[in-house]
């Protein structure tokens, strides 16, 4: 299948990546989110490279009631198949189609059992997903950059991307979805984020990343990173079925608890057609505690970043639509990191 599509990077960015024997904070990830409306069932997939030799992922489909199926697994590198025991995701046709799927098993929780606390051990439930992931915008993004003559700071800071590539794409995505005696046929928008270089969250404060799609066409992705010390990262993207244009400015929402507060709230962006605000409504939450430089556990442990990641329901316009949202924030550090934020304010105090 060939989409068509006029994109920003080339097929070589947008395949799975050898590891370089020396480049410090080296990671790769891939995520993918989704959610379909008729059902109410969203599913999420990460995978993620830790110190070059193992691949951490996190699964989970989001069920309508509340609850959740989530997996964490482990597997040892392999350059001929990046995946983990149970889950896997892989280009298929690069930049225009992925796959994700999972054969497994996982626990089944309350969703608000999480922000309590790290997932801990119980039950299990026997889970089948298969997803085909087919890009309904031209891939958005950078390519791999490694020459510093060409690099921005944005490019050169390991907390936005680092030096490597950073890609972003809106899906349609088709599949199947087993668990217990239930089979559920999907038919989801969703979206897809590829990154791939140095990388470490050590000094960020606040991340908000959202997406959604609509009936019309139009489909949206915007970030933004705060990190001490260094400027702000917005960016993002519009596609109306026919132009894609770059945000000049965007102002995502921000995450004050771990169950995904506000659930309520607004986004921002210009594009050089004009300016829109959008009112979001986060339909899920799986919250989720980063490591450094890399890696995640499922549930929001007492200190540390806690993200919390759900599908969301848009309304742009007048028109609803739907995608995801994905904010963190510092739990039990907030204060240290902003006064490190403001050094010349430190420094007039002490004057």
């Amino acid at each position: 299948m060939s989409t068509n599509f006029q994109h920003r990077v080339a097929a070589v960015d947008d395949d799975l990546h050898d590891v370089p024997a020396d480049v410090p904070l080296w990671s790769e990830s891939a995520l993918i989110t989704c959610h379909d409306p008729a059902t109410g069932i969203s599913v999420y997939g990460h995978l993620v490279l830790l110190g070059n030799e193992v691949w951490e992922s996190i699964f989970s489909v989001y069920l309508p009631n509340g609850e959740i199926l989530t997996d964490r697994s482990y597997s040892r590198h392999d350059p001929k198949d990046r995946r983990t025991g149970q889950m896997v995701i892989r280009p298929v046709v690069p930049l225009e189609r992925w796959q994700l799927a999972f054969d497994g098993v996982a626990r089944r929780v309350l969703m608000t059992d999480l922000a309590r606390g790290p997932l801990g051990g119980g039950p299990v439930t026997r889970l089948e997903v298969d997803l085909d992931c087919v890009g309904t915008s031209p891939t958005w993004g950078r390519g791999m950059r490694t020459d510093p003559s060409t690099m921005s700071a944005d490019d050169s800071n390991p907390a936005v991307s680092g030096s490597g590539l950073h890609l972003e794409q809106s899906l349609k995505v088709r599949g199947t979805v087993r668990f217990d005696n239930h089979t559920v046929e999907l038919d989801a928008v969703g979206h897809r984020d590829h990154s791939c270089g140095p990388r470490a969250r050590s000094n960020q404060w606040r991340v908000s990343w959202v997406n959604g799609s609509f009936p019309s066409g139009r489909t949206f992705h915007g970030l933004n990173v705060w990190v001490v010390g260094r400027p702000t990262y917005a960016r993002g993207y519009v596609w109306d079925g026919t132009t894609m244009e770059d945000m000049t400015d965007f102002d995502g929402p921000a995450l004050i608890g771990a169950t995904g507060e506000p659930r309520d709230f607004e986004a921002r962006f210009s594009v050089p057609s004009g300016d829109h605000v959008l009112k979001g409504q986060l339909l899920g939450s799986m919250p989720t505690t980063g490591y450094m430089p890399q890696g995640a556990t499922v549930g929001a442990e007492a200190t540390g970043h806690v993200a919390v990641d759900g599908p969301g329901r848009w309304e742009w316009d007048g028109e609803v639509g739907y995608g995801w949202v994905q904010r963190t924030w510092i739990r039990g550090g907030w204060d240290e990191v902003r006064e490190a934020d403001r050094p010349s304010v430190l420094a007039s105090r002490r004057a």
